[in-house]
């Protein structure tokens, strides 16, 4: 038995998120079932970490076990050959018996896109926010409050199965293009919905003017009351996973 990593991108929109679903198309099970095919018995994924219906991955990673003769690269190609072309895979490599996809990474960086004018040909790839002010410099000043370790439950949806709420953010930072507003975030952990509802504070801070130091206030409080809106899922992605 051998024990390989898969790193792998996918557009989120044909799919209700990432676990297997009654029903629903979903990513784990379009890949499960192109393994299934190519092993000739039911091969499971452990993967780095669930995405929500609508999200995005640049690069995600997940792990199985087969016996199989095959070489990474001969993985790939029957793999890409055969599962839904929303959905491609990067590398295969194989790992040793303790590596785990989700325990064994170290932090994960998300990205969430804001189109600056809505595009018909990005509604699905970036959120649009109408009449709403975006200051680069004010953006900038909030996210540095997220630095550090802090209590993230109020940023989060459903913690009550999780033994710890704690989270260190390594960097948040915003970048302006063009035609976007980009945020990119950087942490050991993220939980549910937790960058989406950050990327609404924020926001929620610059577009009404408010002190940066609003972002404190949150998380000492832990009032959900203070909190700007959920942004969209179709702006976020998965853009890394180290181990």
């Amino acid at each position: 038995m051998k024990k390989f990593l898969l790193r792998f991108s996918y557009d989120g929109h044909p799919f209700h998120g990432w676990q297997i679903q009654k029903d629903t198309l979903t990513i784990q099970h379009v890949m499960e079932d192109g393994l299934s095919k190519i092993f000739k018995t039911d091969t499971p994924l452990v993967v780095s970490g669930r995405t929500d219906a609508g999200v995005h991955a640049l690069n995600q990673y997940a792990h199985f076990e087969a016996r199989t003769r095959m070489k990474p690269e001969n993985i790939i190609a029957a793999i890409n050959s055969i599962i839904h072309k929303g959905i491609y895979i990067k590398d295969c490599s194989l790992v040793d018996d303790a590596f785990h996809a989700r325990f064994s990474a170290k932090k994960r960086t998300y990205m969430y896109k804001i189109m600056k004018e809505f595009s018909p040909f990005e509604r699905l790839y970036a959120s649009y926010f109408p009449h709403r002010r975006f200051s680069l410099p004010l953006l900038q000043r909030a996210s540095s409050h997220l630095l550090g370790t802090h209590d993230f439950n109020v940023f989060s949806h459903d913690t009550s199965q999780l033994s710890s709420t704690l989270c260190t953010v390594e960097s948040a930072d915003w970048t302006e293009t063009d035609i976007h507003f980009i945020f990119t975030i950087c942490a050991n952990r993220f939980m549910h919905n937790m960058v989406r509802r950050i990327v609404g504070t924020l926001s929620h801070i610059s577009h009404e003017g408010l002190e940066p130091d609003l972002i404190d206030k949150i998380l000492s409080t832990q009032d959900y009351n203070l909190l700007g809106m959920t942004a969209p899922p179709q702006g976020l992605y998965l853009f890394e996973v180290i181990y």
